[in-house]
């Protein structure tokens, strides 16, 4: 796969960021003692050779996980490390530092924060952004998957909605994977990210090119998030009918995140 930019447009990750999350956790792992040289991240971190290990090591410095080179060897960066040490309910706002990272991105997420807008207007936009043509639909792919994961965007066919500036560093604070879906196992972002498993058909290694994996577990804790809080609060009635077959624990969960957020 060729490296973002190489056919002369504005360089962003060729990787999606619940791959890059995977690899970093492995960074830290094998760097944990000293800094390794190019052969052992390679075989040891992103399981590729020349070309397309070059991709994953430029992603993952792009969202700020990698630090070093050839000459004075690779080591994991400090956000990295604190996403392998980070309890579950501190991984969404690491997420979110990662994602705003790559320019593109960062510039995509400025220009269109708080706005629904469909994909083509994304892509219309990255190409402003300088990104070769040929190359604006994975940008835009990777951008969403990524910002999906993070919690930053929610996707409704080809309709993005972008969480404000305001809401997405308000929900960064204390905002877990249970309060974004309350039904998700409170592993289930680890274990994805463990496995290094993604939701996007882009060639990463994984198995998100045949569709299988915990991908789509992430976009669903994270796409429920919407924009919670932005323009004036609707008022509205909450009616809960309660029978002798419903969870109790459940419903329990829910009622707590519906008090969180100001619903009742």
């Amino acid at each position: 796969m060729p490296k973002g930019g190489r056919k002369g447009g504005t360089v962003f990750p060729r990787v999606a960021l619940i791959d890059a999350l995977a690899y970093a956790r492995k960074l830290v792992s094998k760097t944990h003692t000293s800094a390794q040289p190019k052969d052992v991240i390679f075989s040891g971190v992103v399981g590729a050779k020349t070309g397309m290990g070059d991709v994953r090591l430029s992603a993952l410095r792009q969202y700020g996980f990698l630090k070093g080179d050839a000459k004075s060897n690779f080591s994991a960066d400090e956000l990295a490390k604190q996403i392998a040490a980070a309890p579950q309910e501190e991984l969404i706002p690491l997420y979110r530092r990662a994602m705003l990272k790559p320019v593109v991105f960062k510039k995509l997420f400025d220009t269109f924060h708080g706005d629904t807008v469909t994909k083509s207007k994304l892509k219309q936009r990255a190409a402003d952004l300088k990104v070769h043509p040929d190359e604006t639909e994975t940008c835009v792919d990777l951008y969403v998957s990524g910002m999906t994961t993070a919690g930053l965007v929610t996707v409704d066919g080809d309709r993005v909605t972008h969480m404000t500036s305001n809401d997405a560093s308000e929900m960064s604070a204390g905002t877990t994977a249970d309060d974004m879906n309350p039904d998700l196992p409170t592993d289930a972002l680890t274990d994805v990210v463990e496995t290094g498993e993604s939701n996007l058909g882009v060639d990463t290694g994984t198995e998100a090119a045949t569709g299988h994996g915990n991908g789509a577990n992430v976009v669903a804790a994270t796409s429920s998030m919407g924009t919670t809080h932005s323009g004036p609060r609707a008022v509205f009635n909450v009616n809960v009918t309660l029978d002798s077959s419903m969870d109790i624990e459940k419903l329990q969960k829910q009622l707590e995140l519906l008090k969180r957020f100001g619903a009742i």
